[in-house]
């Protein structure tokens, strides 16, 4: 894809995980040099270690986006080591289960703050480095569960912030328009990760469930998710900003 490599820089949040790995192979194929971010340590590092990168880079950094500080430092030794980043994609993100009227309190706030406020944190950060440049692309990450009830779990903290995050990429699409940023929304349906993996051995009635709700009747893989994410990075969409991409097998024409 167009506007992908040339040395380009891609920062992903919460990227060792199944979707953002997927995706920081699937740049890195395409000659950009990506940052994965998380808070790993040494773990992290063997994420990486563990990736094909292709024609690119792929290397890793401890970032806690609940921490503006933490981001900053992380945007400011990007730059000093002549790592600019042209596009960041904002995907750390938790979804712990518990009913509404018994959600503990330290759990909804340790939700917003990664999920809403990270994000926030993140593209503020980065964006404005950009809009400094001239030049760059965000991709946030939402879910089905911002835009509809999804049953049986019992996510709403989670289906809020990613309701508020799709709204978030709305509003900075429009406010950035004319600064040469960009930013979009992916929101991935069931995407086959290892915490899926473990509920299908867990709970295969829940599981069973969500299968016969998909219209294309399967999960999606972390690498179609990672192909939308580079297609709203790329210049092929370049007319496309404030915009919401669904890669969710169907589930939300329903």
């Amino acid at each position: 894809m167009r506007g992908l490599g040339d040395g380009r820089v891609f920062l992903i949040t919460g990227g060792a995980g199944g979707i953002g790995s997927a995706t920081a192979e699937i740049l890195a194929s395409h000659g950009g040099r990506v940052v994965i971010t998380d808070v790993l340590g040494e773990q992290g590092e063997e994420v990486v270690a563990g990736l094909n990168a292709g024609e690119g880079q792929i290397r890793y950094l401890d970032m806690d986006v609940t921490s503006p500080d933490d981001v900053r430092r992380v945007a400011a030794r990007l730059e000093e080591e002549d790592w600019p980043v042209y596009g960041v994609m904002a995907n750390a993100g938790v979804a712990p289960s518990a009913p509404a009227a018994d959600y503990p309190d330290d759990t909804w706030r340790t939700t917003i703050d990664i999920n809403l406020n990270g994000a926030f944190w993140t593209v503020r950060e980065f964006g404005r480095r950009m809009i400094e440049r001239g030049a760059g692309a965000v991709v946030i990450t939402s879910s089905i569960a911002g835009f509809g009830t999804v049953s049986p779990e019992t996510h709403v903290a989670y289906g809020s912030t990613k309701a508020a995050v799709a709204h978030m990429a709305r509003l900075l699409g429009v406010e950035w328009a004319r600064t040469g940023v960009r930013v979009n929304a992916v929101a991935p349906g069931y995407t086959a990760t290892p915490i899926l993996d473990r509920l299908k051995e867990e709970a295969p009635d829940v599981f069973d469930q969500w299968l016969a709700r998909i219209p294309m009747g399967r999960l999606n893989t972390p690498e179609e998710i990672g192909n939308a994410a580079a297609f709203l990075f790329s210049d092929l969409a370049s007319g496309m900003t404030g915009a919401v991409l669904n890669v969710d097998g169907g589930y939300s024409a329903r």
